[in-house]
């Protein structure tokens, strides 16, 4: 597993998270409760190092969200009503699954762009991501594989307490 962390600060506070879930007896990436974080993930060559939470939002909700090289970011689903998406939806869109989905109708009937493509299975939609330069997807942190690599949201990674991404 491959993590950016580019301060002190945020590797003290990557190490720090990562050692007091150890001293808790957390999985990497639990939260308090032993909560499995979520993960965004982008290829290894991507020039995508972190999103804010605004901009993750903003992404999975259709809009147009640029990488750092001006390239627009592809956004990529799991499979329609698996946990993490429904665990993703709530905890970045604030929506439920029949919500998520009235969004979507509503906009293809005003004639705006369709909802991020799903992928069936974690390991296809990882594979995926990992040739597509441009492009980030979310898995639980234990699933991650090694032609990814996490990205931090809001300067925070999976470990971190300001970490905001649980299923």
């Amino acid at each position: 597993m491959e993590f950016l962390v580019t301060t002190r600060r945020e590797i003290l506070k990557w190490s720090m998270g990562t050692v007091g879930a150890f001293v808790a007896g957390l999985p990497f990436g639990a939260d308090a409760q032993g909560q499995l974080s979520l993960a965004l993930v982008v290829a290894k060559s991507s020039p995508i190092q972190q999103l804010s939470q605004f901009e993750l939002k903003k992404l999975y909700l259709g809009a147009n969200i640029n990488d750092p090289s001006g390239e627009r970011i592809i956004a990529f689903n799991q499979a329609p009503n698996s946990p993490d998406r429904v665990a993703f939806e709530n905890k970045v869109l604030g929506m439920t699954p029949d919500e998520v989905a009235r969004y979507w109708i509503d906009r293809k009937i005003r004639g705006e762009g369709g909802a991020p493509k799903a992928v069936g299975s974690v390991e296809l939609l990882q594979r995926v991501v990992s040739k597509m330069e441009h492009s980030v997807a979310y898995v639980r942190v234990d699933q991650v594989r090694p032609e990814v690599r996490i990205v931090a949201i809001d300067g925070a990674v999976p470990g971190d307490p300001a970490y905001r991404l649980f299923a």
